[in-house]
């Protein structure tokens, strides 16, 4: 598409459906409008337009297929080009602002519902981006995250997760890049950008069994699972729910305010409460299920409350306030929350065995909380200490990556399950825990570097 005196691109009365409408207003610090600024707009497919702002800084009635991520380049006042933002467009209209030049983090138009008027009326801290409608009830983004900044963090298209990574970050004591790693490495991604309410559906076995192997026909829908793991962060149902009850924890806190969990009298095997010596009730964290209804996990667990191969058990089905908090796995915030809460009481229980968390650096402890995640902190445990038997690292390493991977990996680490167990996690959490990819290409501080995992054991 040739470039055009004025600044509008494809000016069309209308859009088909496969694709988009953009409008670009660029703004300095203090919202002013930039007017006259080259802008290169770059597609994935190699397509390039030049443009230049008009008085009120803007862009207006981009038309383009919505099937390719798009760049955005500023030229400075001294010539050089460099790249401000990066999304992938969806149908329809969306309205893209871009508060400063020195904006490079990738954002992502997103198909908005809610009310006119949310954007214009809400001034934002920088490090957000804004998600809403314009006074005219089109679809905004508003982008306000920049590098440099006092974090030296770069979240790319999971910016809209800034919030809940500072949070952590500030909950832990370690730099966000360790948290942001951590979760991109537990998280499903879709485009590049962390889906939170990702389970762990068993795509196999649902094919397999939707067919009617009689008739050829489709049999009811019904979806299995390889477990209960759900959300961004991948808590099983009796994790979840046993982080919940742990005292001191993000989960145990909220769960408190809502009046869902509270200190309760322990009930012996012969249904009787547990005394002490001087005639008090042993009290424990128990859960909410029903309005007089009260259980510990371990209660919870033997009555089949949280059990079986499924995020949505069966035997939660009765109680509101059960499903309801399991649901919570969905939702950003809390999974990210609740899976620093695991991993820095992982962390410290490795110190209690005598084991030197204290000597690693953020970037190491990362890698150990990945791994104590994906493990569990006794077969993590075994991992560090070479203890894991070969007949558990076989079904460790099917459980990953099936039947057939698992062989192969076994035939070409010399015949050795343990072997080949340890070569696949090891080389999942080196090229996945990188804290490199969320730094700032421009820093306020010292980049913390990245090692192998072999490394991070020897410190151990």
């Amino acid at each position: 598409m040739p470039t055009k005196k004025d600044n509008q691109i494809g000016n069309f009365d209308a859009i088909s459906s496969n694709q988009c409408e953009l409008s670009f207003i660029f703004e300095d610090l203090i919202e002013k409008p930039i007017p006259n600024l080259k802008v290169k707009i770059v597609s994935a497919i190699g397509d390039i337009h030049d443009v230049i702002t008009d008085s009120f800084g803007q862009i207006s009635d981009y038309v383009m297929d919505n099937v390719s991520e798009l760049k955005i380049m500023v030229s400075s006042a001294t010539g050089k080009t460099k790249e401000v933002a990066r999304f992938t467009p969806t149908t329809g209209k969306t309205e893209v602002r871009l508060l400063s030049p020195k904006v490079r983090v990738k954002g992502k138009s997103i198909a908005l519902k809610g009310a006119p008027g949310t954007i214009d009326s809400d001034k934002r801290e920088l490090n957000t981006v804004a998600l809403g409608r314009d006074a005219h009830g089109n679809p905004r983004l508003d982008i306000y995250h920049l590098c440099p900044n006092d974090y030296d963090l770069l979240l790319a298209k999971n910016v809209i997760y800034w919030d809940a990574i500072i949070a952590a970050s500030k909950r832990s004591g370690l730099i966000p890049q360790a948290i942001a790693a951590v979760i991109d490495a537990e998280s499903a991604k879709k485009n590049g950008v962390w889906q939170p309410t990702s389970v762990a559906i068993d795509f196999k076995k649902t094919k397999a069994m939707a067919t009617n192997e009689k008739g050829g026909k489709l049999s009811a829908n019904e979806t299995y699972y390889r477990s209960s793991a759900a959300g961004m962060t991948q808590f099983l149902n009796g994790t979840w729910i046993g982080e919940t009850l742990k005292d001191g924890t993000y989960l145990n806190e909220k769960a408190k305010a809502a009046n869902v969990v509270a200190k309760r009298p322990m009930i012996s095997r012969t249904g009787r409460e547990v005394k002490k010596q001087d005639g008090t009730s042993v009290m424990e964290e128990k859960f909410q299920v029903t309005l007089n209804v009260w259980k510990s996990l371990k209660e919870l667990k033997k009555e089949h409350y949280i059990t079986g191969v499924t995020p949505y058990p069966l035997g939660a089905s009765g109680s509101k306030s059960l499903k309801d908090w399991l649901k919570l796995r969905f939702k950003p915030e809390y999974a990210i929350m609740a899976a620093v809460d695991y991993a820095i009481t992982n962390l410290k229980a490795l110190k209690a065995k005598g084991f030197n968390i204290d000597g690693l650096n953020d970037a190491e402890k990362a890698k150990v909380m990945y791994l104590t995640h994906h493990l569990g902190l006794s077969d993590a445990i075994k991992f560090i200490r070479k203890e894991i038997t070969e007949s558990k690292a076989k079904d460790l390493l099917v459980a990953q990556v099936g039947a057939e991977k698992a062989f192969k990996y076994y035939q070409d680490e010399h015949k050795s399950y343990v072997k080949g167990h340890r070569a696949w996690l090891s080389n999942f959490i080196n090229d996945n825990i990188k804290l490199v990819h969320f730094y700032c290409h421009e820093l306020r501080g010292i980049k913390i570097q990245d090692v192998l995992l072999s490394t991070v054991i020897k410190k151990l």
